[in-house]
């Protein structure tokens, strides 16, 4: 559990009543068009919300809420994998604060999603991998609490991908609780280093009202990418591992554009 101001929480939540509360959309902005209920994704519930056991003491469920966010488009580009959001990652958190000496505090609940297939397999080759000890699959894991730091980043997500694949074992990852791929995601413009160019989100709007959902767009495409650890026996597959994915892949090579969708409910709603 990460302590952080309100103020910085209610600039910073994507898909919390704290957080667009304080979001004016410029009257130019079109509006997006309304979805059905039976349309969202099914992830977009609160099966996952942390237990009321887990909140802080004395935690008050009029004030606390349970913030689910649902990334169903997008792409991860890391060195030489572009990989699209082609099926639902769902994050769940808890958020708060205490009414006396206001200080707000996020309890992560966790992030979900099914292994993503990536394209070319081991050897980066579109075919090769027709046969599954050819296929290449990749989880991502976060590896830290979110953390909402300042105006210009709306989300900062610590990640490691998980690298499946029967030669490489269980322990292979991309980044790592010590060495993560750090996100910092906003809903503006980037200001990458070269050869990135600038790229910008959307703000959130609503998408539906019955349930009230919200949908936005956050990016980043000026965050680095380490090199590859635990893959095969004492790591000795480390390097074909960097080799296939192009690591480390330094500032300004990668990219990350998240649409998500995002809902929420205090505790006593739940």
């Amino acid at each position: 559990m990460r302590k952080v101001t309100v103020r910085r929480l209610a600039a910073a939540v994507l898909g919390t009543s704290l957080g667009i509360a304080g979001l004016a959309v410029p009257a130019s902005a079109a509006a997006p068009p309304l979805l059905q209920a039976d349309t969202l994704p099914a992830e977009l519930n609160f099966e996952d919300c942390p237990a009321a056991q887990q909140l802080p003491e004395g935690a008050d469920p009029n004030i606390w809420q349970c913030n689910v966010m649902v990334i169903h488009d997008g792409r991860l580009q890391i060195g030489k994998i572009d990989q699209p959001f082609d099926h639902p990652v769902k994050l769940t958190y808890a958020t708060g604060y205490d009414p006396v000496d206001m200080k707000s505090a996020v309890v992560m609940g966790p992030l979900e999603t099914d292994p993503f297939r990536v394209s070319g397999g081991i050897l980066g080759i579109d075919g090769s991998d027709v046969f599954p000890f050819m296929q290449v699959h990749a989880k991502p894991a976060a590896v830290a609490d979110l953390e909402f730091p300042a105006t210009n980043v709306q989300l900062r997500l610590k990640l490691k991908v998980q690298v499946q694949n029967d030669l490489v074992g269980d322990q292979c990852a991309i980044g790592s609780k010590d060495d993560p791929i750090t996100l910092n995601l906003t809903f503006g413009t980037t200001s990458p280093p070269a050869p990135n160019q600038p790229i910008s989100g959307e703000i959130p709007k609503p998408v539906s009202f019955d349930p009230l959902v919200i949908g936005a767009t956050m990016v980043d495409n000026a965050f680095a990418v380490p090199k590859s650890s635990g893959c095969g026996f004492g790591g000795l597959l480390n390097g074909f591992v960097d080799w296939r994915a192009g690591l480390p892949s330094p500032a300004g090579t990668n990219t990350a554009i998240v649409k998500s969708y995002a809902m929420w409910k205090t505790y006593a709603q739940l």
